[in-house]
């Protein structure tokens, strides 16, 4: 049996262009297995606000999870 599934290419599009540069900067990190301590000394900021963007990055997302966030990004680059 074979299942096929089509996306408009359109949808991925506009998923990425919702991204704010901060949450694409990241995002990068996300992928790249970074905590969000380590991801908050890279960048001088509070891990905190490192925990708010990637929660903003999951709902915009619609990431259930860090891996399924992490799957999506890697589709949108």
């Amino acid at each position: 049996m074979i299942l096929w599934h089509f996306e408009r290419l359109e949808r991925v599009f506009r998923s990425l262009a919702n991204l704010t540069v901060r949450e694409r900067e990241i995002s990068t990190y996300i992928v790249n297995g970074l905590t969000c301590k380590e991801i908050g000394r890279l960048l001088a900021i509070s891990h905190r606000t490192v925990e708010a963007h990637r929660a903003r990055l999951m709902r915009k997302l619609g990431a259930k999870n860090t891996a399924e966030l992490v799957s999506k990004i890697i589709v949108l680059d």
